[in-house]
């Protein structure tokens, strides 16, 4: 299982990386086919033609959503316990709350347990998008005094709606779409899986020149975000007694590095880039090893 679902992200991931070094790109073009073509089709058609339930789906947000509020508690007590004035605190707490469920969490999950886990993990994207941006922006700008535009950010995106049309037309309308309108719907969110990971590999490649001074400040986020965000989630898939992949998911999604975004939002909004860069940077290499000895762990769990 390991080498199916690690190989082939580090391989289109180094493909990305090593595209980026040799050639300056720019990933806006690719970025925003990304968000508003092929991430709204993959989700689209996941909520649309999956045989999930929802008995199924809804563990998946509840694990997530308080994992990530656990980590927000940890974070501000640890925050307060070390006096880090309030930009310190919000680089600390974007780092270990926001996890990369889009560029990681999707292929890993996909390689790793297949189309059904490709769904739960879909859910996982839509969730995570919401929170980015939202608190992430908040945290993010909030040293300019917080920002206005979130909510207005949230609402501009077409992933939300994606969802929304998806659930109604599959929920309560009861609508069936021909064959020759979902296929290429279908077609285009799977082009999400490389096209994710090459961005990947492009952004981490413009981060490694701005890792040098702050590998030390990376440590502590990335020990949360890769090994008690996962642990958490496990304590909170045995609490609640959720069972099965849908249990095996949530741990996993839970597990990946820190989330690119927040670097481009902090680089948007003027907070210590170079330190957020240099923890996504390193908790996402440092993931090819923990994901792989999670994998392990999941793969002889009897869930």
């Amino acid at each position: 299982m390991v080498i199916t679902a690690i190989i082939p992200i580090m391989l289109t991931v180094g493909i990305g990386f090593l595209l980026e070094s040799r050639r300056s790109m720019d990933v806006r073009v690719l970025a925003t086919v990304s968000l508003y073509v092929l991430l709204p089709c993959l989700i689209f058609n996941s909520l649309f033609t999956t045989p999930l339930t929802l008995g199924e789906a809804l563990p998946i947000v509840y694990v997530l959503v308080l994992t990530t509020a656990a980590l927000w508690v940890l974070g501000t007590a640890v925050s307060r316990l070390r006096r880090m004035d309030r930009d310190e605190e919000s680089c600390f707490l974007l780092t270990t709350m926001f996890m990369n469920a889009g560029n990681m969490g999707m292929p890993v999950a996909l390689y790793a347990f297949g189309e059904r886990a490709l769904d739960l993990a879909v859910i996982s994207v839509v969730i995570m998008n919401f929170a980015m941006n939202t608190v992430a922006v908040y945290y993010s700008s909030r040293h300019r005094g917080g920002s206005r535009d979130a909510v207005r950010t949230v609402f501009s995106l077409p992933s939300i709606y994606a969802a929304a049309i998806a659930l109604v037309l599959r929920a309560v309308v009861h609508l069936t779409l021909p064959k020759f309108l979902l296929d290429p719907v279908r077609m285009l969110g799977l082009a999400t899986i490389p096209i994710s990971q090459l961005l990947l590999g492009i952004q981490l490649a413009k981060a490694r020149t701005q890792v040098g001074d702050h590998l030390s400040s990376a440590i502590g986020p990335n020990a949360i975000r890769l090994v008690l965000a996962p642990c958490l989630a496990f304590a909170l898939v045995s609490l609640f007694g959720v069972h099965g992949m849908t249990a095996k998911v949530a741990i996993l999604i839970c597990a990946m590095p820190s989330a690119v975004n927040v670097a481009i939002y902090t680089t948007e909004f003027g907070l210590q880039p170079r330190r957020i860069a240099a923890a996504v940077f390193t908790s996402t290499l440092a993931s090819f090893v923990t994901l792989s000895g999670l994998l392990l762990v999941l793969a002889a769990w009897k869930a």
